[in-house]
């Protein structure tokens, strides 16, 4: 290097100070992902783990792949898309339970590339700051959304959701009919996730509907194909909706004791937003984010006025951010019955992160640069003082189920009789002996993995059927 190379102003220097702004948030992104792979890889195995009993039948043959199957409900949910995904992992990739959780870290890592490049794209360039997206979507303190298969109807919500915030954010770049198509596709998607994704469905199908109705309205943009495609979205989207609750069972959740209980449920539900899994400061981060939430939308608001040009895209990022404060409130109201602390669930915090990108996002198209650097910063700040938390906690629900699935396969190879296997063992893997009981014998004559070897005292094993998957 020559020695005018060392003067602070030289071009060299200025690179240099450019340089974290595209490295660093793609390499927290790369580290992430693979810390996401090795965290399943080190504390999964090939063994069903609370709700992954659902999928049993399924992956034992058992129970045929059909329409009715996947439609069947589960709690609140009928995770239509799941199933089927599962359902064709477990035929074509692996039947195995840890090939759904590595699919589901798939597409959290796919949905945190594609929000560092919707922020290029608004921006034009890559910030420093951009690392808080991957670090709020690829946070090991999700540990049951990576650590149970079945939760995937939960992961695929958030990357619809995702999804979402870059078709919104690019309204107006597009032709109206692939705007239209875009969005009402995943608003067809939302509900065949299950109830995470149902309860989102007012605000953004009146935000459809009104970009429809200002079609025929003005005359203008959207043009014709633009508003059949809407209104045919709306209206598979009211039929799947309609045929939801046909049939549908409440599901035995104690009701809220009080409108204050379901608030404090909804609160410690929002701090998962900026604080995940740091109980001890719920509230006020929760308060926090409540002024931040109104702000932005107040933000949001004032730049339609202004700019009328904008009022899709506002309207479009406002429906968003009420979408995901309506699943808020359901958790508060659906969840306050079972005690203080249930909207604190390691779950809820891959349904959260996607407020955080959408207020990102919505702070970086219209939020004035001072106030914008603020919000960046001080969302990135919240985000790393809990990352410790996060990664604590992620290992500690890692190692338990670890600890649980393990203590399984000993007893197994072991040949511990099965009634003792599920005395054992059924309080920490499923809190239904009795479906453990069932899914076990399952297992067992379909040859499934170590299961192979169950000793079975008291269950009848029956020969395997044509259809069984044999390992």
């Amino acid at each position: 290097m020559r020695t005018d190379a060392l003067r602070p102003g030289h071009p060299f220097w200025t690179r240099a100070r450019d340089l974290p702004g595209p490295v660093l948030p793609w390499a927290v992104w790369a580290a992430l992902t693979v810390g996401l792979i090795l965290f399943i890889r080190q504390y999964s195995r090939n063994v069903p783990f609370w709700d992954d009993f659902e999928l049993v039948p399924m992956m034992t043959g058992q129970e045929p792949v059909s329409l009715g199957w996947a439609w069947a409900q589960h709690n609140e949910h009928r995770p239509v898309l799941s199933r089927l995904i599962l359902a064709g992992l477990s035929r074509w990739v692996a039947n195995d339970f840890r090939t759904g959780r590595y699919f589901s870290a798939g597409l959290l890592s796919a949905a945190a590339a594609s929000m560092l490049l919707l922020v290029r794209r608004l921006r034009g360039s890559t910030r420093a700051t951009d690392a808080v997206l991957p670090l709020s979507i690829l946070t090991l303190g999700q540990g049951e959304s990576l650590m149970i298969t079945f939760a995937m109807n939960l992961v695929l919500t958030a990357w619809i959701a995702y999804a979402l915030i870059a078709t919104v954010s690019l309204a107006g770049r597009r032709p109206g009919w692939a705007l239209a198509l875009r969005f009402g596709l995943l608003l067809v998607l939302l509900p065949l996730c299950g109830g995470s994704g149902l309860v989102m469905l007012p605000p953004l199908v009146l935000w459809l509907a009104g970009y429809v109705a200002w079609g025929w309205w003005s005359g203008r943009e959207p043009g014709g194909g633009a508003r059949a495609i809407g209104l045919g979205s709306l209206m598979a989207c009211s039929a799947i909706t309609a045929l939801y609750f046909s049939g549908y069972v409440q599901a035995a959740h104690p009701p809220p004791p009080s409108m204050a209980a379901a608030a404090f449920t909804l609160l410690e539900w929002l701090s998962l937003v900026i604080c995940p899994n740091v109980p001890k400061y719920w509230f006020p981060a929760g308060l926090l984010l409540v002024v931040v939430l109104a702000a932005t939308l107040l933000m949001l608001m004032l730049a339609g006025a202004r700019a009328p040009g904008e009022r899709l895209r506002t309207l479009g990022l406002m429906a968003l951010i009420l979408a995901m404060l309506c699943m808020a409130a359901a958790v508060g109201w659906s969840r306050s019955g079972l005690g203080p602390g249930t909207g604190l669930s390691t779950r809820y915090v891959t349904l959260a992160a996607p407020i955080l990108c959408a207020l990102y996002v919505a702070w970086l198209t219209y939020g004035p640069p001072r106030a914008r650097r603020l919000v960046h910063a001080g969302l990135l700040a919240a985000v790393c003082l809990a990352l410790p938390a996060n990664i604590q906690s992620g290992r500690k629900y890692g190692a338990f189920v670890r600890a649980c699935e393990l203590r399984v396969e000993g007893s197994l190879k072991a040949r511990v009789p099965a009634s003792e296997l599920v005395r054992r063992h059924s309080k920490y893997v499923n809190p239904n002996p009795a479906r453990v009981s069932e899914c076990f014998r399952m297992l067992k004559a379909a040859r499934f993995g170590s299961f192979a070897s169950l000793n079975d005292d008291r269950l009848t094993a029956s020969p395997a059927p044509p259809t069984a998957i044999r390992r």
